[in-house]
């Protein structure tokens, strides 16, 4: 369970979305749903498939409506997703001929507790071979239920319809993403009010402590003011004429909403810091074994020379230091993991430099009694390596273990939960096995730099690894 610190009282407000940057309004109704249980009030999670066996109903705050809610009560997971298929190749004749649309929405929220988790309301067209034809997410990190909508045109080909409810955890114990009252209309009602939100310049970044002039023009309607949002104010906020103030570095959502057609759209930006610590290593999910010696990594940009590194244990506030880096251009701090006789989930690394700070994914610190083998085997019987080289430019290898004969698939997911390819799909023998990642996505383009996440399933089990394209 998370630290509880406040509740704050749960505003419902309308927060609505389209696919491709645009918004449309459409009014808070569910007209037919095809979604089975979408709103967890059968008390479990009928109709959807849990991969990580981490989803239940439950009612940890205020549903948004009804006695239940959905989220990942399963404790110690960072990253996790729970997804339902919807077959529509009923509708074939109109998807194929361009006149088919979805409308997914939902009702998002999290545990009241800076920097609070994050639920992502995903949707992927899929064609009778599985193949992605296209993804759209809207993301919620506020305790305050909100509404959002993406609405868009099924692609020719698509004969299912995937929902997925991704949940990444960012502070405490648990991962408090919530999903309530979702609804999927598939209908042949295309979106024909929205507005389009540019930036000047054409920019999608802007520095901490500057500020990005954006506009808003509303498409099949008339609107003569907007009404703006930031769907994290401690990232950037936004005045009343769409002049953007970023605060901190990260990922921020604008939202224009007109006044009068009530019609909105979305600017998705970056507020980046001229000088910052990205951590490499430790990696999400990792286990380092107590009084061993392990590299502490990263990636440097600006004029920062030098810092201090510090621990934490179990997600917590109390931070314990390290050692002093006097050059941090080493890139690298080996350190000694401090002695425990059980297992710590939730730790992090810190490093604090004058004007700024950093951390790194989480990770657990186990016992050297237990060791790093026998701890996974003893919970499950396959093993996900670390990739090599990582960070990597041109290619990187995976190897995985499995201890029987079972249906293997390897996936690589950006930070939003969008699935980019898939690079293994089908049976295998037990024994180590590897595939290579060359940074393309499923179409063959190179994707951009930044942090990826690759995922191991074989049968029942799961183990999900980061890695870091350059």
């Amino acid at each position: 369970m998370k630290i509880k610190e406040s509740k704050k009282s749960l505003v419902k407000f309308i927060f609505v979305s389209v696919l491709v940057g645009t918004f449309l309004f459409v009014s808070n109704v569910c007209n037919a749903n095809v979604l089975v249980n979408p709103d967890a009030e059968t008390g479990d999670i009928q109709g959807w498939a849990d991969v990580d066996n981490a989803w239940s109903a439950a009612a940890e705050i205020t549903p948004h409506g009804g006695s239940y809610f959905f989220w990942p009560a399963k404790l110690d997971i960072s990253y996790t997703f729970m997804y339902q298929d919807v077959d529509v190749s009923m509708y074939a004749s109109g998807i194929d001929s361009g006149n088919t649309y979805f409308h997914l929405s939902g009702w998002l929220a999290n545990w009241d507790q800076y920097p609070h988790d994050q639920a992502t309301l995903a949707i992927e067209a899929l064609d009778a071979g599985n193949q992605q034809l296209l993804y759209s997410s809207r993301s919620h990190r506020s305790p305050v239920w909100t509404y959002y909508q993406t609405n868009g045109q099924i692609p020719a080909g698509s004969r299912t319809l995937r929902v997925n409810l991704i949940a990444t955890r960012y502070v405490g114990y648990d991962n408090d993403a919530y999903f309530d009252d979702l609804c999927l209309d598939v209908d042949t009602n295309a979106p024909d009010i929205f507005v389009t939100v540019t930036s000047q310049g054409g920019v999608s970044k802007v520095a901490v402590d500057s500020t990005l002039q954006l506009s808003a023009v509303t498409v099949g309607g008339v609107d003569t003011s907007y009404i703006w949002t930031s769907s994290f104010n401690a990232i950037a906020t936004v005045d009343t004429g769409g002049l953007v103030t970023a605060h901190t570095a990260g990922r921020v959502t604008i939202q224009a909403e007109g006044t009068i057609t009530h019609a909105s759209g979305y600017f998705e930006l970056v507020a980046y810091s001229p000088d910052y610590v990205i951590f490499i290593n430790p990696q999400t999910g990792e286990e380092w074994e107590s009084k061993k010696a392990y590299d502490i990594t990263w990636e440097l940009e600006g004029s920062i020379s030098s810092g201090v590194l510090y621990y934490n244990t179990g997600g917590g506030s109390s931070w314990i230091k390290i050692d002093t880096i006097q050059d941090l251009s080493v890139l690298e701090y080996s350190w000694t993991i401090p002695d425990t006789n059980k297992t710590l989930n939730d730790c992090m690394v810190k490093m604090v430099w004058n004007g700024g700070e950093s951390v790194s994914s989480l990770f657990s610190i186990i016992p050297t009694e237990i060791g790093v083998e026998e701890h996974n085997n003893s919970f499950s019987p396959i093993c996900l390596f670390q990739n090599k080289p990582n960070p990597f430019i041109n290619s990187t290898k995976i190897e995985y273990s499995i201890t029987k004969g079972d249906n293997v698939n390897i996936s690589v997911y950006n930070v939003s939960g969008q699935k980019i390819v898939t690079l293994v799909n089908g049976f295998q023998n037990k024994g180590l096995h590897s595939v290579n990642w060359s940074g393309e996505d499923y179409t063959g383009n190179r994707v951009t730099s930044g942090i990826y996440f690759y995922k191991l399933q074989a049968g029942k089990y799961t183990s999900t690894k980061k890695m870091y394209l350059f």
